[in-house]
């Protein structure tokens, strides 16, 4: 792991975004980027802000940035949703925060706030602001802005969302009930002007500065539906009118992603961080996770090659979150990692999921035929994405997954079976277990997307995750019910205290009987399934 060197300003990069930024903007000029004198330029400004937001709805390799990247997306992604989804599994025996529970606001826990707000809310107030001028960009801007923030409510809850951007220093926060409101009115006005810039003949837009789909007006109004529906389903359970009202609107628009959104590699350096997290930093400072694996070797899964590298024994074996470890227990060859390039694309969202939430969608509509069509389709997709074969065999397998067996220490082990539920689709089991199906085949997909797959294991409860071994929360979160949500920063106490007092105080009249201030264990608004 690198030293992690950002400045965090991230409440002044929220409220002065436009006007009042100039000690920000001196301490944080990227060398290679755009000048204020280039972005004269027709198209050249709008375009560097859109780019800067793409770079950072997950943290990416910045030119100029020495220590922003890997390290970043280590602390921000790799050592929350990743561990918390047991993508991954922390290796390093110097880990002892996220990893085993122990959250600390001033550490590991910050980053992922601190970070959206200076990289991603920051150039979208500077769009925001031009939005007249060029309602396009700006749209595009909204989805951009939706993709970065809606990991932060998720995480932490209650955010400032509705007020970004309006010059003020210090930002109130809204309930994640209302900063999904918010989210869905700016994905309902992006969906309608890029469709109907596509639908209009225009279908290539801003491409020099996208490194995403290149301008390809059609897939980032596909990639913005899909968003949608994913936040649809977020909120079934808390808000089931919203969902009903959101999810036929994304069915009306009938666009959805095919093909992984992926934050692609420049003309300048680039590095992947999960290459480099898992094969460069101390010699991997994680591996592939327990759960995951477990999962893909009780299904026999053809994928497991494409995804992670096998031990020396041919196998694939995971790391359990919260594994006691040693300094020797990283360096056994035995132990999978994920098996990728320093070259390969970031990915945001897996070109699989759309067809996993039309899955889920239609069961909720008791429509159980395209639930099992839009489900199975979804692993073909995956299949095809990765480049595996034996598709139909294994959508017709009916192995579950079994226990999990630490291959180095045997206390690490987990002997509880995970679940019964196969692959084939069982036309004779109830809704419940269907949505188990859809989920974990989801999950399995999605891989290595981890903020994703730990939401929607709080959401639904699936798939069944194994619990850490080790728990240093001190109580404030169940071993079994595994953690909610992160902490806020340190930092926001300090310069924004008196609102996020309020926004813990929203976290706490959303979260019922969960209720237990800024712990890891209060849920969220959207997890509240019985």
């Amino acid at each position: 792991m690198k030293i992690y060197a950002i400045p965090v300003f991230a409440t002044l990069a929220i409220f002065g975004a436009v006007s009042c930024v100039s000690d920000y903007t001196e301490r944080n000029t990227n060398p290679e980027q755009a000048t204020e004198e280039m972005l004269e330029h027709d198209n050249l400004r709008m375009g560097s802000y859109i780019s800067q937001m793409m770079a950072n709805v997950l943290p990416s390799y910045q030119n100029g940035e020495s220590e922003y990247g890997s390290a970043s997306y280590q602390v921000v992604q790799g050592l929350t949703g990743n561990i918390f989804s047991n993508y991954e599994a922390a290796s390093n025996s110097g880990f002892h925060q996220t990893n085993e529970y122990n959250l600390i606001a001033s550490g590991w826990t910050k980053a992922l706030f601190e970070d959206a707000y200076v990289r991603a809310a920051a150039p979208w107030a500077n769009v925001d602001a031009n939005r007249e001028n060029s309602p396009a960009a700006a749209a595009l801007g909204d989805v951009l802005k939706v993709a970065a923030l809606h990991r932060v409510t998720d995480a932490y809850g209650p955010i400032p969302y509705t007020k970004l951007g309006q010059g003020s220093m210090h930002v109130s926060y809204d309930s994640q009930e209302t900063v999904y409101k918010a989210m869905f009115n700016d994905l309902d006005s992006a969906i309608d002007i890029l469709t109907e810039l596509y639908e209009s003949g225009t279908t290539t837009f801003m491409a020099d500065y996208d490194r995403v789909f290149y301008g390809d007006v059609q897939k980032w109004v596909s990639f913005a539906n899909t968003l949608r529906l994913r936040l649809s389903l977020r909120v079934c359970y808390a808000a089931p009118e919203l969902y009903e009202q959101e999810a036929a609107k994304c069915i009306e628009n009938g666009y959805f992603l095919t093909e992984d959104a992926a934050l692609h590699p420049g003309a300048g350096a680039w590095e992947n961080p999960l290459y480099v997290i898992e094969y460069n930093f101390n010699d991997g400072d994680a591996k592939v996770g327990a759960t995951i694996t477990t999962y893909m070797n009780g299904y026999n899964d053809p994928r497991r090659s494409s995804y992670f590298t096998a031990g020396s024994d041919g196998d694939y074996h995971g790391v359990r979150m919260g594994a006691v470890v040693d300094s020797d227990y990283p360096k056994s060859t035995l132990w999978s990692r994920i098996n990728c390039t320093n070259s390969d694309p970031l990915m945001w969202m897996s070109g699989a999921e759309s067809y996993f939430l039309q899955a889920e969608h239609y069961l909720r509509q008791g429509n159980e035929s395209l639930a099992k069509t839009f489900y199975e389709a979804g692993i073909r997709a995956s299949f095809s994405i990765w480049g595996a074969s034996g598709a139909d065999s294994y959508i017709n397998g009916t192995t579950t997954p079994g226990s999990y067996t630490d291959p180095v220490t045997s206390g690490n082990s987990y002997s509880t079976v995970l679940t019964n539920v196969a692959v084939a689709w069982d036309s004779q089991s109830s809704e419940e277990g269907h949505l188990e199906q859809i989920i974990t085949q989801k999950y399995i997909a999605m891989f290595p997307e981890g903020m994703e797959a730990w939401a929607e294991f709080r959401r639904t409860g699936y798939p069944k995750v194994i619990p850490t071994l080790t728990n240093n929360s001190g109580g404030t979160i169940d071993t079994e019910k595994q953690i909610r949500r992160i902490i806020y920063p340190t930092s926001e106490y300090t310069a924004n205290g008196t609102n996020v007092a309020e926004g813990v105080s929203l976290l706490n009249s959303e979260a019922g009987e969960s209720a237990n201030g800024d712990t890891g264990g209060t849920n969220l608004w959207w997890d509240c399934k019985k």
